[in-house]
Parts: C-alpha cells; sequence; structure tokens
C-alpha cells in the first residue's frame, strides 16, 4: 500500500480541518485569511476527491456528517502530531527535552566520555542520553538505521555502505599493567621484552582492531605472545588485573588513577607500544540539533 499520496492536496484537508473546529466557512475563512468562497471551493473539491458529503449546512453553520466525523477523527490526530513534532523541535531548539544516543566501546567510554556528558547533562539537565557498547560493524548498522546519532571507535571507522562523515578525536597511550606485586615479580623474573610470552597476560579479543594492532607492533619486534586470558570488557579485564589474576593492554587514561595510587603499576618495557586512535563518526543528514550541540560543546 502506497503510504502517501504525492498528488494530494493537503490545503483542502487543512481547509476542512479549520472548518470542523470553527463549526463555520465564515469563520474559518477569517481563520486562515481567505475569502468564504474559496472555502467552500475547496470542501467542495474535497468531498468530489473523497466522493461523500462532508458537512450538513444549517442556520447557525455546519456540522460534520458521518463520513465527515470519520475523516476529523484522523485528521485532528494529524494535526495533534504536528503539533508535537513543532513543538519538539522548538523544544530542542531551546534544550529543554530531547535525546543523544552514543555507540562507544567501553574501553573508550570509561574514561573519554563519562566527564563529557557529566559537564553537558549539568548545563542540560532534562537532555536523556543512551549509550550502546557494541561491535564496531553493529554501531555503523546502527548509525545507518538511525538507531544511533554517531559512534566513538578506533579510529579510522570504516564503513563501505555509506558515507560516514568521521574524524580523530584523540591518540591515547597504552600500558601493560597488573597489581604492584604481580608486575614487580614479573619485572625480576622475565626482564627481556621476549619473555612477554611467559607472562600472564590478559588481552582483548584477538578479532578487535586493537588486538590487531598490538601484535603487528609486537611482530616488527619479533616477539611471540600466548595470552592467559581474552576478555573484551575492560570492567572484567580491570577486575582481573586487581585480583592478581594477570597483567593487562589498556589506555593509560583507563588507569590513571590507579597508577597514581599505586594500586596498579605499569609493566616497563624497551618497547613502544601502539597508541589508540579515537574517532567519531555520524551521518549528517542524521544529526539533530542537540547532537550537533553536544558534539560541538563537549567533543572537542
Amino acid at each position: 500500500m502506497n503510504k502517501f499520496n504525492q498528488n494530494i492536496d493537503l490545503n483542502l484537508y487543512k481547509t476542512f480541518y479549520v472548518v470542523a473546529e470553527n463549526k463555520s466557512f465564515s469563520k474559518a475563512a477569517e481563520k486562515i485569511f481567505v475569502s468564504q468562497p474559496a472555502i467552500s471551493y475547496n470542501i467542495k473539491e474535497l468531498e468530489k476527491y473523497l466522493d461523500v458529503k462532508l458537512f450538513y449546512r444549517n442556520a447557525k453553520g455546519v456540522t460534520l456528517t458521518q463520513d465527515g466525523e470519520n475523516l476529523y477523527y484522523y485528521i485532528k490526530t494529524a494535526y495533534d502530531y504536528i503539533f508535537l513534532g513543532e513543538q519538539s523541535i522548538k523544544d530542542s531548539r531551546e534544550m529543554k527535552y530531547g535525546n543523544i544516543r552514543i555507540g562507544i566501546p567501553t574501553h573508550i567510554g570509561l574514561f573519554y566520555l563519562s566527564n563529557k556528558i557529566e559537564h553537558f547533562h549539568n548545563k542540560y539537565p532534562r537532555i536523556k542520553f543512551y549509550i550502546q557498547n557494541r561491535s564496531t560493524a553493529d554501531m555503523v548498522y546502527m548509525l545507518e538505521r538511525h538507531e544511533l546519532d554517531f559512534i566513538i571507535d578506533s579510529y579510522p571507522i570504516d564503513n563501505l555502505n555509506i558515507k560516514l562523515n568521521t574524524r580523530k578525536l584523540a591518540s591515547l597511550e597504552t600500558v601493560f599493567v597488573g597489581n604492584t606485586s604481580l608486575v614487580e615479580k614479573c619485572e625480576e623474573n622475565f626482564l627481556d621484552d621476549k619473555n612477554l610470552s611467559k607472562i600472564p597476560l590478559i588481552l582483548p579479543n584477538s578479532n578487535t582492531a586493537t588486538r590487531k594492532k598490538l601484535n603487528e607492533v609486537l611482530e616488527n619486534y619479533e616477539i611471540q605472545i600466548d595470552p592467559m586470558m581474552e576478555i573484551s570488557t575492560t570492567e572484567l579485564t580491570l577486575d582481573m588485573i586487581r585480583r592478581g589474576i594477570g597483567i593487562g593492554w589498556l589506555i593509560k587514561e583507563t588507569v590513571t588513577k590507579e597508577l597514581k595510587e599505586g594500586i596498579l603499576k605499569q609493566l616497563k618495557l624497551n618497547i613502544k607500544l601502539p597508541n589508540i586512535d579515537v574517532g567519531i563518526a555520524y551521518i549528517d543528514k542524521y544529526v539533530t540539533y542537540i547532537t550537533k550541540k553536544f558534539i560541538e560543546e563537549e567533543i572537542k
């Protein structure tokens, strides 16, 4: 079924709605600043198009026929939705209400996004945030379906199906970290970088972009690794690290506080670990006013 007839004359329905609301052709003419004959003509045209009679004329004005009542129900509903749409746009422009839907992996979101959301929320407390943690492919798919407003992920963020507006946001240092006693034990027994394979490593899953980047760097140094554990979430990796189960590879900013407080310790190596580049991606035509405001004010 065709959901929208492009030949439909919406002006006829506007005339019908105003007449029905005011129960008078003359009052309707005054409301929309046209002549009464123009009102009469539009109603006749709509009745001809629908092949029904919409109004009964009487001394006091006009009343709706049964067909007119049925049509009025739908037209009024449409006008109510138009009003809500207008109000939604006005509210979003005034930052009264609105939603921001973001896709971001936990290893970036833990430190990169939280303070930005807090800062924005303090200024605009009625704006709601919806955060999704999915694979890059899933988040790009959700962008295409307008289920996300933007994503922040490892950069570059590529997609062959639709053109994304992307830009690099930051280049983040990575480190191997563990609880202090485990790191000191490893440094004492495995000082040679080549012995990384003997250290109980906790790494991201092998199919992730970040893990592949680490593998490439280590291969250049001819270093073989055999992680004891592969974990997809930063939260669980951190929990395993704090428990002394293994030494994990993380973005340094994720553990800055623990390193300063001595809860965790960085494993010192003579190799340059890869930085993780982070970028933003969105589809221009889907960016709402509120989302644009958040990106401009917070995502520097």
